[in-house]
């Protein structure tokens, strides 16, 4: 993404008042300190969307006035990926996903339970701030999340220019597709797929986070398979599955939703250290979260 004039020249007027700083024997980071909330402030102006409200993209533990040392991203604050954050000196966490186990992050019920008490009072400790972006990132066109995903599968440049989320790969099988997605991503245990092995694959819909019903419809008509994070069964999983029957086979690979999303906040810190350049700027990975025993063949699911 191109910086902007503006942001320019910050960055160069930070970068040569730094310098002179040093060499007055001046502490630059303490210098240039700024807050979590002065931080989202600059994110909401910078984003290139409009900022709207209600949304799900607000602060969620720690004091919006803490002090900024350093920024991790993630798609998923669980309580590992934090502790690796705060032992990097990463206390500003931009998060894709809730972190306290619901849509709001209130934890009603679970106030007084042990899990939610452990990761309240680990940020509270380390005095980390999180900060939800969900919303507003994945509004950008086109959308971070799918361009990122396609990236790092291999396949940028090769959207469709009719249609961003799909993707024309070369000519290739659902089972070979398969063994690449899972290479690419590194997946241990998360993959389902629908389809037939032998299923050509020229088209890919790029479908990262939830995969509905909605946009499984409207797109899969021009794809072969669909590239999904989470698909609900009794939707899109199920459609995927009757196309077969109904004449038009088309495939699914399913990954999970943490791990789809998860190049999409890699590049999140990516444009993070174009308007945050006072501060280390790092992606943390959870990878896949599942781990499965070992299949010697799929089994065939049976009409009734």
């Amino acid at each position: 993404m191109t910086i902007s004039s503006e942001a320019a020249t910050r960055r160069e007027f930070i970068s040569s008042a730094g310098a002179a700083l040093l060499l007055a024997g001046i502490d630059w980071a303490k210098t240039f300190d700024f807050t979590a909330q002065q931080a989202v402030d600059r994110i909401r102006t910078s984003v290139g969307v409009p900022w709207r409200e209600p949304t799900i993209d607000s602060f969620k533990a720690g004091d919006p006035q803490t002090i900024v040392t350093g920024v991790a991203t993630m798609t998923m604050a669980t309580l590992p990926m934090l502790r690796k954050a705060a032992d990097a000196g990463r206390n500003l966490i931009v998060t894709c996903e809730p972190t306290f186990y619901n849509a709001s992050d209130n934890p009603g019920a679970r106030a007084s339970d042990p899990v939610y008490l452990a990761k309240k009072d680990f940020i509270d400790s380390r005095r980390l701030v999180v900060w939800r972006f969900s919303d507003h990132w994945g509004a950008r066109a086109p959308n971070e999340f799918v361009t990122a995903l396609a990236s790092t599968l291999g396949w940028a440049g090769r959207e469709s220019a009719g249609n961003p989320s799909i993707y024309q790969i070369p000519s290739t099988t659902l089972q070979s597709l398969r063994t690449h997605v899972a290479n690419r991503l590194d997946l241990r245990g998360g993959m389902r797929v629908i389809g037939s092995s032998g299923l050509r694959i020229n088209r890919v819909l790029v479908s990262p986070g939830t995969t509905d019903l909605a946009s499984t419809v409207k797109n899969l008509a021009d794809a072969d398979v669909v590239l999904s994070g989470e698909p609900r069964e009794w939707e899109a999983v199920e459609y995927v599955f009757d196309t077969a029957a109904a004449g038009t086979p088309k495939g699914m690979i399913a990954v999970g939703r943490t791990v789809s999303e998860e190049p999409g906040m890699q590049a999140c810190a990516r444009w993070l250290r174009t308007i945050l350049p006072e501060v280390p700027v790092d992606a943390f990975a959870g990878g896949d979260p599942y781990w499965s025993p070992t299949v010697s063949a799929a089994p065939v699911r049976k009409e009734p």
